[in-house]
């Protein structure tokens, strides 16, 4: 006999209405992925490897990733943009003492890397503003590996509400 779906957020039982499932405590539509069974709360994504690979991907997708994961590309982002504004700032001396300006292309190549990872950064800072109500000023790997901690210690027992009393036997 299969379990009765349960709401994710808050453990009551959910009434199916089409292909969604309804909670009557959120007053909200749940989609079939959302959906618990056993008063059991949503699994929280536990990756532990961000590559600078996703740096490449759009906001939307950007969107999808934990706040992990985003933390861990803002690190790298962070890390990015200060190696990009070194590199502008040698060619910016480069031109500066060559009459000629044989560097010009590569100092307008690279400001416009800076740029671009400049406007990842807002975007993951956003992103983690959302989710976090703020923008962390630094991310370090004891904060990440902090994080992870917090991850592996949230609470993950059932969400249920014991409504009969429990009598103490007094010994006598």
């Amino acid at each position: 006999m299969e379990q009765q779906k349960t709401c994710p957020y808050c453990g009551t039982f959910l009434n199916k209405q089409g292909k969604y499932y309804s909670c009557s405590f959120c007053v909200m539509a749940l989609r079939p992925e959302e959906v618990q069974t056993g008063h059991q709360r949503l699994p929280v994504r536990r990756l532990t490897t961000v590559l600078d690979v996703h740096l490449s991907k759009t906001t939307p997708e950007l969107m999808k990733l934990s706040t992990f994961e985003l933390l861990g590309l803002l690190k790298i982002a962070r890390k990015e943009r200060r190696e990009m504004y070194d590199l502008l700032q040698t060619f910016r001396k480069i031109n500066a003492a060559d009459t000629e300006g044989g560097m010009i292309e590569e100092e307008q190549f690279s400001g416009s890397c800076y740029q671009a990872v400049t406007r990842k950064i807002f975007v993951l800072e956003n992103l983690l503003r959302e989710r976090l109500g703020y923008v962390p000023r630094q991310v370090t790997t004891k904060e990440l590996q902090t994080y992870l901690e917090h991850i592996e210690e949230d609470k993950t027992g059932p969400m249920i509400i014991r409504s009969g009393r429990k009598i103490e036997q007094e010994s006598s």
